[in-house]
């Protein structure tokens, strides 16, 4: 006589399978983009960093903070960068990209930090 042995999954194993992806999914997203987030946002400290080394480094040399230039926008374009300075002081600010940073209203969406090294908002640095 022939035997004949069942092959494959059973709709019960698919469904088992299906739930347990779906369990670790939503486990692992969220923190996911929380590691986005917080990539970006190192990308905005970073450009802050950077800008206000080159303009301390244009005023060691022109002793006025009004005439240097600076990157529009941070290295991994997360951010775009804006400066008001005159001859004394400056004040970087780092707004978040749309789609990219978190959306405005959020906590980290825009940086700022000026010539006496306050940065804001706290939480962020």
């Amino acid at each position: 006589m022939n035997q004949h042995t069942p092959r494959g999954f059973t709709l019960i194993e698919v469904m088992i399978t299906v739930a347990i992806i779906g369990i670790l999914a939503a486990i692992a997203y969220p923190s996911y983009t929380r590691y986005v987030e917080r990539t970006q946002v190192s990308d905005g400290k970073v450009a802050l960093s950077e800008a206000a080394q080159r303009l301390e480094r244009c005023y060691t040399s022109t002793l006025t903070y009004a005439d240097c230039d600076i990157a529009a926008e941070s290295p991994e374009g997360f951010y775009t960068l804006a400066v008001e300075a005159d001859a004394s002081s400056y004040t970087l600010t780092a707004t978040g990209a749309d789609g990219r940073v978190a959306a405005e209203g959020a906590e980290c969406h825009s940086l700022t930090l000026d010539h006496q090294g306050t940065r804001s908002p706290e939480a962020c640095w």
